[in-house]
C-alpha cells in the first residue's frame, strides 16, 4: 500500500533503501579536527565545488584551507586562506562578482589592538589559489560574532549578509563594514543557534535558526529585510515547537529554484521538510534520533534531503524530490568510510543529476574527526503487478521504475533471466517462470539501481 502525505506543496513517498554503488568516501580535511567542525561549500559557473576547512596546526594556532573538488567528483589542490590565527570559526563562502569570499569569526592574534577579529572575510579573484585579506573586522563588535559559526548569502546587486550567533542574540550583518549594525532576531530572548541564510531568484532574504528561547521553541525562518534587519515573522516549523534540543550544525535551508524557501530538520520521530510558510512539515524519513540533516537545491526545481541514520550508526542516507517538490523517491544509502563509528555534520551541493556530498566522521575509537566527500546518484523505485510469481508457470509481469514519481524511459529491467528496456511510461513487461523466488533488477545511466523479490505462490 502507497502512503502519501500531502500539505503545501509536498507529497512524501515512502520508498526502500537503495545501497549506493558510487565512489567511496574520500577524506577531504585532516584528520584531526573535531565533532564540532563544518566546512563552507561554494560552487563556481565552471561545475568547481569549493570547501573552506580550519584545522588545528598548534596548541594555539589553526589553519584555514581551501580544496577544490572538480566537475568530475575529483578531489583536487588545497590552498591556504590564512594561516597561524589564533583560531577559525566555521567558515561560511560564498561566490559574489568579484569570485569567492569567505566569512569567519575568530581572532588573529592574541594582542587586543589587532584589527583582525570578529567577523572577518577574505577574496580569491582565482578560484582559491589565492586570497586576499580584508584588512580590519567587518561588522561591530556587539554580537559575539568571534565566536560563532558562519552563514552567508549574496543578494541580486552582488552584496553580501552574514548570519551568527551567540548568548547575546541571532544575528545577521549586511555588508562589508562595521559601520553597518548587527541586527538582532532574538531581541530580548535566548538563545538562536545555528543561523542560516538564503536568497531567492527574486532577491528575497530568509534566515532559519533553531530557537530554545523560553516562549519561543523549535526552528524558525524569518525575512531579511536588504538593510540585514528584521522582516515580518518569525514562523515556526509544524513540529517543532516543543522541541527542547536542536541540531548540532548550521540549519539546512535552501531557496529553491521554481519558488519558495525550504528547510529541512530532525524532529522526534523523523525527519521534516517544510516549505517556509507552509502550515505543515511532512516527514521524508522515520528515524529517532538523527544528529545530522542537510538540504540542497537543484536548478531544475529538485530538491534533496539527506540525514544520518542516527547515533551510533554513521550511514548517510539521502532521497530526491521531482521538479516540483512535491513527491521524493528512492532513499539511498551513501555508507560512511572505514572505521567512522558516528557521523557529527552533513553538507550537501548539486553536482548536476547527482550529488556531492560532504560529512564529518569521527576517527575510529578517538575523539578526532575528519570531514570525507562522495558523489551520490539518485534512487529509482522498481515495483512489479503482480507482486508474486506461479510456481512453475508463466507468469506475465508488468514492471514499472519511476523516479520520484515519475516514469523513467529507457532503464533496464533484469529478472529471471529475462530482460527489456522500459518505455515513454516507465514500463516494460518480462514473461517469468520459475520455481523459487526472483530478484527483479533496475538500472539507468545516472541513477542507483533498484531491486524486487518476486516471491512464488505455491
Amino acid at each position: 500500500m502507497k502512503a502519501r502525505c500531502v500539505i503545501a506543496a509536498v507529497l512524501i513517498t515512502v520508498c526502500g533503501v537503495t545501497p549506493a554503488s558510487a565512489a567511496p568516501w574520500k577524506r577531504i580535511t585532516t584528520p584531526d579536527g573535531s565533532s564540532t567542525d563544518q566546512v563552507g561549500l561554494a560552487r563556481t559557473g565552471d561545475g568547481v565545488l569549493h570547501v573552506a576547512w580550519h584545522h588545528p596546526t598548534g596548541p594555539n594556532t589553526e589553519d584555514l584551507n581551501h580544496t577544490v573538488i572538480t566537475r568530475a567528483g575529483r578531489i583536487g589542490a588545497t590552498h591556504p586562506i590564512q594561516s597561524g590565527w589564533t583560531g577559525f570559526t566555521n567558515t561560511a563562502l560564498v561566490v559574489e562578482p568579484g569570485g569567492l569570499r569567505a566569512f569567519w569569526g575568530g581572532f588573529r592574534t592574541t594582542d587586543s589592538s589587532d584589527p583582525q577579529r570578529e567577523t572577518n572575510t577574505a577574496l580569491s579573484s582565482d578560484g582559491g589559489a589565492s586570497w586576499a585579506l580584508q584588512p580590519g573586522q567587518i561588522n561591530p563588535g556587539d554580537a559575539q560574532s568571534y565566536a560563532s559559526s558562519h552563514a552567508a548569502t549574496v543578494r541580486g546587486d552582488g552584496s553580501t549578509m552574514q548570519a551568527f550567533a551567540g548568548t547575546l542574540g541571532t544575528w545577521v550583518h549586511a555588508g562589508l563594514t562595521p559601520a553597518t549594525p548587527n541586527h538582532n532576531f532574538m531581541e530580548g530572548r535566548q538563545y538562536g543557534n545555528d543561523p542560516n541564510l538564503a536568497t531567492d531568484a527574486t532577491n528575497r532574504t530568509v534566515m532559519a535558526w533553531y530557537s530554545n528561547a523560553t516562549g519561543r521553541l523549535g526552528v524558525l525562518a524569518q525575512d531579511v529585510n536588504a538593510d540585514g534587519s528584521p522582516g515580518p515573522g518569525p514562523l515556526t516549523m509544524p513540529g517543532t515547537g516543543a522541541m527542547n534540543v536542536g541540531m548540532l550544525g548550521r540549519t539546512p535551508l535552501v531557496a529553491r529554484s521554481g519558488g519558495g524557501f525550504y528547510v529541512a530538520y530532525p524532529t522526534p520521530g523523523g525527519v521534516r521538510v517544510w516549505r517556509v510558510g507552509a502550515g505543515s512539515a511532512p516527514s521524508v524519513a522515520r528515524i529517532d534520533n538523527s544528529p545530522a540533516v542537510a538540504i540542497a537545491a537543484a536548478g531544475d526545481g529538485r530538491i534533496w534531503v539527506l540525514w544520518t541514520k542516527g547515533f551510533g550508526d554513521p550511514d548517510v542516507v539521502a532521497r530526491r524530490s521531482n521538479r516540483g517538490a512535491t513527491r521524493f523517491g528512492a532513499t539511498v544509502n551513501a555508507g560512511h568510510p572505514k572505521g567512522a563509528m558516528q557521523a557529527y555534520k552533513l553538507d550537501a551541493n548539486v553536482a548536476g543529476n547527482a550529488l556531492d556530498v560532504l560529512a564529518n566522521f569521527n576517527i575510529g575509537t578517538t575523539s578526532d574527526a575528519a570531514t570525507s566527500y562522495r558523489r551520490l546518484k539518485p534512487g529509482l523505485t522498481l515495483r512489479a503487478s503482480p507482486g508474486r510469481l506461479r510456481r512453475g508457470n508463466q507468469t506475465e509481469v508488468r514492471f514499472t521504475v519511476r523516479d520520484a514519481g515519475d516514469p523513467v524511459r529507457g532503464a533496464r529491467v533484469k529478472a529471471g533471466g529475462r530482460s527489456g528496456t522500459t518505455n515513454s511510461k516507465g514500463r516494460v513487461t518480462l514473461t517469468l517462470r520459475s520455481r523459487r523466488a526472483v530478484e527483479a533488477q533496475a538500472t539507468r545511466t545516472g541513477y542507483t539501481g533498484a531491486t524486487k523479490r518476486l516471491r512464488v505462490r505455491r
